[in-house]
């Protein structure tokens, strides 16, 4: 019953995300430098008969030195986990923009903490899973993956197997969640795609929980050691950061996650003299990735504990910190980044108003002896890289709009819906620019054969990104269908008032049906295709003040102010969230249902890392790779979110 047999002396070829950093292997080769990397995979009639003969694999292995933790695989005598990584270090990172000692010396005073935050993964519904189907008379492979990329899925399938990018056709269908795990290509697609190869037809792999786990790209483990100064009213100084991320075996977005962690210190308070030093060390654990919130959770976590810390000490409410160190939109950081709207003074007086903070804080009486307070934190992200990290000179998205006989408008896109609804938001901004119902508007995504490429839905970059080319394709066929119904109006375009399902030439003409309008527009030319494009803007790309400097550069920020309510059993430590106040500043809420929803899952996702979840090892052995170890908060731990959401409608961003 075995069809076929794959180890990693079939396949020489190496993948990544990031051009830079393409060390990994499908299946082992020579060296296996985790617990958990597949080394061999077997394609069978069943899946009964394919375990069957996975167990009567044999492997001989030498054992070598193996190192669990960042700092015993930056010792001097470390034995190198890849050959060109001195140090075991994918990346080190160093910048100092104005001077850090100036900005100490000038402040009333001068802290230091350390904060060590615990590996999380994303622990999305679905498990990985692919199917691969051969054509070996043509030459031809599809491939249906669980991806948040199709393209870059594309790109490392053509790599991998060594064969011409146009013979691969791949298909994203409804996925079951990502939070980051997907955004690059994995192992399990590449498996697949060599088995199916191997096999001459087609196979389908769907991986265990266990597995899936093991696959990670979570967050790594991260030690930070942050020092800050503050005067009097409140201002910072100068800031030190120290990052060591413990990254796994293999680097993933690795070099981006250690330099996104430095770089956005900067446009969420206005920050001179800063110092940071960032180490992304190679372990012999799973890889990590681009987990939700990518590189900036854990050292704003460490920024804004140590703040309320010395807010404290100086007799400060936390709040008028943090209004003390407001940014002043339209302006650029020290390192080069452009903020155009910053609606986080709304954000801060609504959480302080909402949550009764000035009231409230420090006089909450103790129920049944146990303890409670309020906290505060702000934090931000981008929407989208505005430089892509596999770079073409294409535009950063391109949707096309299909108009035909029936009248129906049809969104063709390679964006990716991974449940987070980026295909609603599309046809949702092509209908409004049309001024129709949605029910005009379908969507066809995720196949290569027939979408435009995009880069894949990660960073936030969907909505403003590939809203934006919406948008864009919308308007020219709008403006055909004007030009349709001048024609057949007689009357100058400028003249014609687009109104949904009617287009007419001044108030008093009873005008023209949609349908009608459609059938001018297709004379002649038959179906219409028009294609619409976004790119972001030089000014956006961050600077080159030092390496790596345009990682965090973007064409909008999103900003979020939070109080939280606890309950705190001095006895036991167990702490229970009471209610958490939270507002968003996300420029335009084209859909606030869905923004209400992300926010209220980012809640529970932080919640998550705060409280319960840790990807614990021993010995390099994932021991918390379950369901039941790997604590995600339910419904049950769920407390009461009140969301504000507000608008700064960000001049570049859609609508």
């Amino acid at each position: 019953g075995v069809q076929a047999i794959v180890t990693g002396a079939d396949c020489d070829k190496t993948f990544g995300v990031l051009p830079i950093a393409r060390s990994e292997h499908p299946l082992a080769r020579d060296k296996v430098r985790y617990r958990g990397e597949p080394v061999a995979a077997v394609a069978a009639v069943d899946a009964e008969t394919a375990e069957k003969a996975i167990r009567l694999i044999k492997m001989r292995v030498r054992e070598l030195p193996a190192y669990f933790t960042a700092q015993a695989a930056m010792a001097t005598d470390a034995v190198l986990l890849h050959d060109k990584k001195p140090g075991n270090l994918e990346r080190d990172v160093s910048f100092e923009l104005g001077s850090a000692a100036d900005g100490f010396a000038d402040a009333d005073l001068v802290r230091e903490a350390t904060y060590n935050c615990a590996e999380v993964c994303q622990n999305q519904m679905e498990m990985h899973a692919a199917i691969a189907d051969y054509d070996a008379v043509r030459d031809r492979i599809t491939v249906h993956a669980s991806t948040q990329v199709p393209y870059y899925v594309h790109m490392m399938l053509a790599q991998v197997l060594d064969i011409d990018i146009s013979r691969i056709r791949v298909i994203k269908p409804f996925v079951g969640g990502g939070f980051g795990c997907r955004t690059e290509c994995l192992n399990v697609e590449l498996i697949t795609a060599m088995l199916a190869r191997r096999t001459g037809g087609a196979v389908r792999t769907v991986i265990s929980r266990e597995e899936t786990f093991i696959t990670h790209r979570g967050r790594p483990e991260t030690d930070i050691r942050m020092k800050i100064g503050l005067r009097k009213d409140g201002r910072i100084t100068g800031v030190e950061c120290e990052c060591i991320q413990r990254g796994g075996a293999h680097s993933g977005y690795g070099v981006v996650t250690i330099l996104y962690a430095g770089s956005m210190l900067y446009a969420l308070y206005d920050l001179h003299n800063v110092k940071y030093v960032g180490k992304r060390v190679l372990t012999n654990t799973p890889p990590c990735g681009a987990f939700r919130g990518h590189g900036t959770v854990d050292v704003r976590f460490a920024f804004e504990s140590l703040l309320d810390q010395m807010a404290g000490e100086m007799g400060l409410d936390p709040i008028a910190v943090r209004r003390a160190n407001y940014l002043a939109a339209p302006t650029f950081t020290d390192n080069d980044l452009m903020v155009n709207s910053y609606g986080l003074p709304e954000c801060v007086d609504w959480a302080e108003k909402a949550s009764g903070w000035k009231a409230r804080r420090g006089k909450l009486a103790p129920i049944d002896g146990k303890r409670k307070g309020l906290g505060f934190a702000c934090s931000h992200y981008i929407s989208g890289a505005s430089k892509p990290v596999n770079w073409t000179g294409e535009p950063h998205a391109t949707v096309k709009l299909k108009l035909d006989f029936d009248g129906s408008i049809v969104v063709l896109t390679g964006a990716a819906d991974i449940g987070q609804g980026s295909s609603t938001i599309l046809v949702q901004a092509v209908a409004e620019v049309m001024g129709l119902d949605i029910s005009r508007v379908r969507i066809v995504s995720g196949d290569s054969d027939v979408v435009p490429k995009d880069n894949g839905s990660y960073s936030s970059r969907v909505t403003f990104i590939v809203g934006n080319a919406a948008i864009d394709a919308a308007n020219k066929l709008k403006g055909l269908m004007i030009a349709a119904a001048a024609r057949r109006l007689d009357a100058a375009p400028g003249d014609v008032e687009c109104l949904g399902e009617v287009y007419r030439a001044g108030a008093q003409d009873k005008g023209l049906t949609f349908e009608e309008v459609v059938g001018e527009a297709l004379k002649d030319g038959g179906t219409i295709t028009v294609t619409g494009t976004y790119s972001t803007i030089p000014e956006s790309h961050g600077g080159k003040k030092y390496r790596g400097a345009a990682i965090g550069g973007t064409m909008g920020y999103s900003y979020s102010a939070q109080v939280v309510e606890v309950t705190v059993d001095e006895e036991t430590g167990v702490v229970t969230v009471d209610k958490v106040w939270v507002a968003h500043d996300c420029g335009k809420a084209l859909n606030r249902l869905t923004v209400e929803g992300q926010v209220q899952g980012s809640v529970w996702m932080g919640m998550g890392q705060a409280m319960s979840e840790e990807t614990g090892y021993h010995e390099g052995l994932l021991v918390t790779a379950n369901m039941l170890d790997y604590r995600v908060p339910t419904i049950e731990d769920s407390p009461p979110i009140e969301v504000e959401i507000v608008e700064s409608n960000d001049p570049h961003g859609p609508f």
